[in-house]
């Protein structure tokens, strides 16, 4: 089950609006739960914040990779676009 879940977030297109400054560094950064709401409008599963894995701290626009954690074994990896507001 959780191999199909994991084909599923990787063919999401998760946007995720954020406002940033002019030279594309946002105000603050991008959080997990704002993440899992975003992969949510997008069409996919409600995932547990604590599941994601963020590359960092999230703090410029642009596509980035979080992981999600579905299982001991099975990691998915989703493109997530942060655009500006």
């Amino acid at each position: 089950h959780a191999r199909e879940i994991k084909a599923d977030l990787e063919k999401l297109a998760v946007k995720l609006t954020a406002r940033a400054g002019k030279d594309g560094k946002l105000f603050g950064s991008v959080t997990a739960v704002e993440v899992a709401t975003a992969v949510k409008a997008a069409g996919g599963p409600l995932l547990d914040r604590k599941r994601i894995q963020l590359p960092g701290h999230i703090k410029t626009l642009g596509t980035h990779t979080v992981t999600v954690d579905l299982h001991p074994d099975v990691v998915a990896s989703v493109p997530v676009e942060v655009v500006g507001a």
